[in-house]
C-alpha cells in the first residue's frame, strides 16, 4: 500500500483532534478573552458579622506522653567513586616471521638496527627500511629443554660498542661453547659471513675444578662496568655467570665468576642486564623448567660478584629482562615451560623485598626483550609449531613506546 503526503497530513490532523478530546476538561486551554467553555453556577455570597465571645481561661491540657518516632537519618550524599584510569591496550606488532628458536636481541646505536639470534644465525632488521638480512650463518645446532625440546644455535646478544656485536653460543655441547665478537657496520652485508669469522673468540670453559661438566648454553649476555657478563647453563650445581674484562677494546679470557646456584639455591641463570645507573648486575634465575613459579630476580655487585638482593617473583621461567629508558620500569618475559598459556610480558614492581609481577600481555613462549632509545620494546617469541613443518613459528615483534 502506498501513502501520499496529503493522506498522511489528514490522518495526522484527525489523530490530533481525537487525542485532545480524549484528554478531558482538565486539559482545556483558555482562549484569548480568558473565557472557558462549559456552564458555571455562581453561588451568592452572604456576609455574616462575627460574634464576640468573652475570653475564656483555658485549663492547661494534659497531653499524653508522645511516643517518640525513631529518628530517620538524613540520606547521605555518596561521593562519586574515582575510577582508576584504564591503561591503553598493548598492541604487539609482528615484524619478522618464520624464525626458529629466536632468542637474543641487541639494538645498534645510531642506526637503530635490531639484531636477532635464531637457530640458523644472526639477522639484522631495519625498522625504517622494513628489511631483514642474514648477517652471520653456518652455526652448528644443539638441543635444549625438557618437554618440549628445541633446536638452538646462537643465543645471547649485546653490543660492546657501536660496531662490536657479542654473541653467546648455544650450538655446541657443554665444554665447547664459545662467545664470539663480530665487527658489524651501519649497513647490511652484501653477503653473509660464516660464524667462525669473528674478530675475537672467547672460551670455551672446559670441564675442570670450577665446572664439573664444562660450560655451555650461553643464554644471556650483558656489557657493563668494563666487562662482558654471560649466563651459563653447564654445571647446574654452580649456575655460573662468566666474565670477560675488556681493556682497550679487547676482551680478556672468559672465566667463571659468580656462582648463582650457590648464592640463591635456584638453578639456571638466564636473562641478564644492568640497572639503568650501571651499578648493579641483574640476573633472572630461571629455575627448573618443569617447576612453576620458582623464578627469582637477583642483583649482584658486578665488581665483587656479591649477591645484594634475591627476590621471589612468582614467575616460572624468566627468559628476558630490560629497563625502559623512558619510564625506568623493569620488564621481564616468562617463557612458562609448564603452562605456555601463562607466558607473557610482565612489569616487575619492586617494593623493598617484594616483587609484584603485573602481566602486560600474553605471549606464546616469549624469550628476549630489548628497548631502543625511543622506548620501543622489541621481543622474540618461540611460538607453537603449526601444521606446516616447513614454516618456523618464531617471530620478532615490537610494542610501540609507552611502557
Amino acid at each position: 500500500m502506498q501513502w501520499n503526503l496529503q493522506q498522511i497530513l489528514k490522518l495526522s490532523a484527525y489523530c490530533l483532534t481525537a487525542a485532545c478530546l480524549t484528554l478531558g476538561s482538565s486539559h482545556l486551554i483558555a482562549d484569548e478573552k480568558g473565557d472557558k467553555k462549559g456552564d458555571e453556577k455562581k453561588a451568592a455570597e452572604k456576609k455574616e458579622e462575627p460574634k464576640k465571645e468573652a475570653p475564656k481561661k483555658e485549663e492547661p491540657k494534659k497531653e499524653a506522653p508522645k511516643k517518640e518516632e525513631p529518628k530517620k537519618e538524613a540520606p547521605k550524599k555518596e561521593e562519586p567513586k574515582k575510577e582508576e584510569p584504564k591503561k591503553p591496550a598493548v598492541t604487539v606488532k609482528t615484524l619478522v616471521t618464520n624464525l626458529e628458536s629466536p632468542s637474543g636481541i641487541a639494538i645498534q646505536d645510531g642506526t637503530g638496527h635490531v639484531f636477532v639470534a635464531s637457530r640458523y644465525g644472526i639477522y639484522r632488521y631495519d625498522a625504517k627500511g622494513k628489511t631483514v638480512d642474514l648477517e652471520i650463518d653456518a652455526y652448528p645446532t644443539d638441543v635444549y629443554g625438557k618437554g618440549p625440546k628445541y633446536n638452538i644455535g646462537p643465543l645471547g646478544l649485546t653490543f660492546m660498542s657501536k660496531d662490536m656485536l657479542v654473541v653467546g653460543d648455544g650450538s655446541r655441547p657443554d665444554g665447547e661453547e664459545l662467545v664470539r665478537i663480530y665487527k658489524v657496520g651501519d649497513k647490511p652485508l652484501a653477503k653473509w659471513v660464516k660464524e667462525d669469522t669473528a674478530a675475537q673468540t672467547l672460551g670455551p670453559i672446559k670441564a675442570g675444578d670450577k665446572s664439573a661438566k664444562g660450560e655451555g648454553n650461553f643464554y644471556g649476555v650483558a656489557f657493563g662496568d668494563g666487562a662482558i657478563f654471560v649466563t651459563c647453563n653447564g654445571d647446574d650445581t654452580k649456575g655460573w655467570v662468566a666474565k670477560s674484562v675488556v681493556k682497550d677494546g679487547k676482551a680478556g679470557p672468559l672465566e667463571p665468576s659468580i656462582e648463582t646456584k650457590t648464592a640463591t639455591n635456584v638453578d639456571a641463570p638466564a636473562a641478564i642486564t644492568f640497572t639503568l645507573d650501571g651499578k648493579e648486575l641483574v640476573v633472572g634465575q630461571m629455575g627448573e623448567v618443569n617447576v612453576a613459579g620458582d623464578s627469582l630476580l637477583t642483583f649482584y655487585d658486578p665488581k665483587t660478584g656479591k649477591l645484594t638482593k634475591s627476590l621471589k617473583t612468582g614467575l616460572s621461567d624468566i627468559a628476558g629482562l630490560a629497563y625502559s629508558p623512558k619510564t625506568k620500569k623493569l620488564y621481564a618475559t616468562d617463557f612458562s615451560w609448564v603452562d605456555a598459556a601463562k607466558g607473557g610480558l610482565f612489569e616487575l614492581k619492586i617494593d623493598g623485598d617484594k616483587v609484584t609481577a603485573e602481566k602486560i600481555v600474553s605471549l606464546d613462549k616469549p624469550a628476549a626483550i630489548a628497548f631502543d632509545k625511543e622506548g620501543n620494546l622489541y621481543l622474540t617469541t618461540f611460538g607453537t609449531q603449526g601444521k606446516d613443518p616447513e614454516k618456523s613459528p618464531g617471530s620478532l615483534s615490537v610494542i610501540k613506546a609507552g611502557l
